[in-house]
C-alpha cells in the first residue's frame, strides 16, 4: 500500500495540524467561521493526546488552541465518511472541559469552547455548508440552553451557502484540493498563504517521507489485518470441509480480530475501518450478540 504525493493536501489531518498550528493561519479561519473577532492566540498544540488513564479511551485532537480570553478551540479535519460525530464531539468537549478549571474555580468560570469539524463529505446530507448545534428547552423553544459549549460541522461539499464568503472560500479550497479539482485562489491572500504552507511541506523531502510513511503504515494496518482475518477464516473453513464451515470460520476469525483490537483500546469506528465492516455489525460483535 502506498500514498502518492498528489494525495497530500490540507485535507490530510497531519498536514492540517502542521499548517493550522500557526496563528496567522488559524486565526483568520476561526474569525470567518465564527463571524467575530478572536483574541490573540496564546496556545496551540497539534495532534494533542488527552487521556485520563491507561485503561480509558482517549482522544487525539488535530489542533487544540486557546486565545487571550481563555476560550478553547478544537479544530478537526475529517476525510471520507464520518461515524458518530455527535458523540465524538460530546467526548471531545468533555475532555477539554475537564482541563479548563483550576481546583478552586467555580463552574461559572468554565470557559467558552468550540469544537469544529471540517468534513470533506456531507455528514447530514442536507447540503448545508454549516451545521451548527443549538440547544433549546423543549416546550419553551425561545429559551436558549447556554452552557458555553459550541459545535460546528462544516461541509466542504456544500450546495447551500449558509456561511459568509470567506468561510465558503475556505471550504471550496479544501474540497478542490481534496478532489483534485481546478480552483483559482489568486484573489485570496489568505488561501494563497494556506496553499503556500501546504506546498512548503510537500517540498520538504524529510517531512514528506515521514508523512507518506505514516499514512502508508495506517493503510497497511487496515489492509493486512483485514486480509489476515479473512485468510484465517478461509483456512478454518477449509478444515471443516464445508461452505458452512468456511463461513463460520471467517466470522470466528473476524470476531477474534475485533476482540483483540478492543483489547488494544481501538475505537469501534477504527475497528470498522480496519475490518471493513459496518459500524452496526462491529457493535453487535463487541456486545457479544
Amino acid at each position: 500500500m502506498s500514498i502518492s504525493i498528489d494525495d497530500i493536501s490540507l485535507a490530510n489531518d497531519l498536514v492540517f495540524s502542521e499548517v493550522m498550528r500557526r496563528p496567522e493561519n488559524v486565526k483568520p479561519f476561526l474569525e470567518a467561521v465564527l463571524e467575530k473577532k478572536v483574541a490573540e492566540i496564546t496556545y496551540i498544540e497539534k495532534q494533542q493526546d488527552i487521556k485520563d488513564g491507561f485503561e480509558l479511551h482517549g482522544v487525539r485532537l488535530d489542533v487544540a488552541l486557546a486565545d487571550a480570553d481563555e476560550t478553547r478551540y478544537d479544530i478537526e479535519m475529517q476525510t471520507g465518511h464520518a461515524y458518530d460525530l455527535e458523540r465524538r464531539i460530546r467526548f471531545y468537549q468533555s475532555s477539554i472541559d475537564r482541563r479548563a478549571l483550576e481546583p478552586a474555580e467555580s463552574y461559572r468560570q468554565l470557559r467558552e469552547s468550540y469544537i469544529i469539524f471540517i468534513c470533506t463529505d456531507d455528514y447530514y446530507g442536507r447540503g448545508l455548508a454549516l451545521y451548527e448545534r443549538k440547544s433549546v428547552i423543549e416546550g419553551a423553544e425561545d429559551l436558549t440552553y447556554k452552557d458555553g459549549s459550541h459545535a460546528y460541522i462544516l461541509n466542504a461539499a456544500f450546495t447551500v451557502q449558509n456561511m459568509n464568503e470567506p468561510a465558503l472560500e475556505f471550504l471550496r479550497y479544501v474540497n478542490a484540493r481534496y478532489r483534485r479539482l481546478a480552483i483559482d485562489i489568486s484573489g485570496s491572500d489568505y488561501l494563497t498563504q494556506i496553499d503556500r504552507a501546504v506546498e512548503d511541506i510537500k517540498s520538504d523531502k524529510g517531512k514528506v517521507e515521514r508523512l507518506m510513511t505514516l499514512a502508508a503504515k495506517i493503510e497497511d494496518v487496515r489492509f493486512y489485518t483485514r486480509k489476515e482475518a479473512l485468510e484465517e477464516g478461509r483456512a478454518e473453513g477449509r478444515a471443516e470441509g464445508r461452505a458452512e464451515g468456511r463461513a463460520e470460520g471467517e466470522r470466528s476469525a473476524m470476531v477474534g480480530l475485533i476482540k483483540r483490537l478492543l483489547e488494544k483500546q481501538k475505537t469501534l469506528e477504527e475497528i470498522s475501518d480496519i475490518c471493513g465492516l459496518d459500524l452496526d455489525e462491529v457493535k453487535k460483535i463487541a456486545e457479544g450478540e
